[in-house]
């Protein structure tokens, strides 16, 4: 056996490579070159003597993120502040395809608010695509009155507007509408509302109200939407006659589906004419009118009349007025009385026909040659 012998002070070999002649020299270079711009290094206790070289980047600065500006509420058809001229549709992208000097807002005599709101609906949806399927339609609509004998539209034009925003709950839906819709009655024109749910007639009715005393609505419809609230909401489909007649009374046609007990305001009587008694045209139709006051808003459910001529709806009801005996009511309120604005609300645009869209505008183009026809031209009763 070996005798012991002490451990080595002499550090063992490295298995590391050493490095390489060139590689040390510009090391001391590097080290050199330092020394000489800042000095040597501070002994203990020393502060470290001010940098003589270039400040570092301002990375700060180099890599702030550029902030987009928002969107104009304005543009975006939101409050507050919205307005009229910045949402007026320009060129030939107009209700009936008219001629765009027919179609500004300083032209036209009426002008089309779209609002395809689809928030609250409990049964068939889509009625966010009415709007935009009801425009489409009308570029295929005669501009000649058969009934009438005028061309109302090319006479005193038809101005569009672009489609609201409507994210939002009903409450604030009506809110933006009410707005839009008190700047055109404040210009002395009639607004002409296209839905959408029904939750949105309030605000243009609201706006009405506001610029036209003794203001009255006609509410034809196959629902009475009487409901004070519905699904824990003050401001839904369900509710848009409550809600209007908190502001006025109201008289209903086509109407076949409503609950036991709708009371109404006391002060503001609801008279319901239904379906299932009044479906042809006969008195009932003058003793309707008879009951409006001066001033009327007509708003219009297409599933009041019958699913035969509408049936492309979110609550289709079968047995509602015929496409004759509801016009037939709708020219009698005219003659009878002044009407300032209306809506058509709650078409629901199905792939591969275009059978609502298109009564929808036929409809749309029929009242306002009633309007024009008896309304503009003083041949109203009132």
């Amino acid at each position: 056996m070996p005798a012991w012998r002490p451990p080595s002070t002499t550090p063992a070999a490295c298995c590391c490579p050493r490095p390489s002649p060139s590689w040390s020299a510009r090391a001391r270079s590097r080290t050199t070159t330092s020394r000489r711009r800042h000095g040597p290094p501070p002994g203990r206790g020393q502060a470290s003597p001010r940098r003589l070289c270039r400040p570092p980047l301002n990375r700060t600065c180099a890599m702030k993120k550029t902030t987009r500006k928002a969107p104009s509420q304005k543009a975006k058809g939101r409050g507050p502040g919205l307005n009229v001229s910045s949402l007026v549709v320009h060129g030939e992208n107009n209700y009936f395809a008219i001629d765009p000097k027919l179609a500004t807002f300083e032209r036209a005599r009426f002008v089309v608010i779209q609002a395809p709101f689809d928030k609250t609906v409990t049964y068939g949806g889509g009625t966010g695509g009415g709007p935009k399927a009801i425009w489409n339609a009308s570029q295929q609509v005669e501009l000649f009155d058969e009934i009438t004998g005028q061309q109302p539209i090319l006479e005193h034009g038809v101005c569009t507007l672009k489609p609201l925003d409507c994210k939002c709950d009903g409450a604030e839906i009506n809110r933006r509408i009410h707005e839009v819709a008190r700047q055109v009655v404040e210009a002395g024109k009639i607004p002409i509302l296209v839905g959408g749910e029904h939750t949105v007639s309030f605000g243009a009715v609201k706006a009405c109200w506001e610029k036209y005393p003794e203001l009255s609505v006609l509410h034809i419809d196959a629902h009475s939407d009487m409901r004070d609230e519905y699904h824990g909401q003050k401001f839904n489909h369900a509710t848009a006659a409550a809600r209007i007649n908190e502001l006025c009374p109201i008289v209903q046609a086509g109407i076949r589906s409503r609950e036991a007990f709708e009371p109404g305001h006391p002060e503001r009587p609801v008279h319901c004419y239904h379906a299932f008694q009044y479906r042809d045209s006969g008195p009932w139709q003058d003793e309707a009118v008879s009951r409006l006051t001066r001033n009327v808003y007509l708003t219009v459910d297409v599933d009041g009349f019958d699913p035969s001529v509408f049936p492309a709806t979110g609550t289709p009801e079968p047995g509602g007025l015929s496409w004759y005996t509801g016009l037939d009511l709708i020219e009698r309120a005219c003659k009878a009385r002044n009407v300032v604005g209306f809506d058509i609300v709650e078409v629901a645009p199905v792939k591969g026909s275009h059978q609502t869209e298109f009564a929808a505008a036929r409809l749309m183009g029929r009242i306002i040659a009633f309007i024009a026809g008896y309304c503009l031209q003083g041949k109203s009763a009132v």
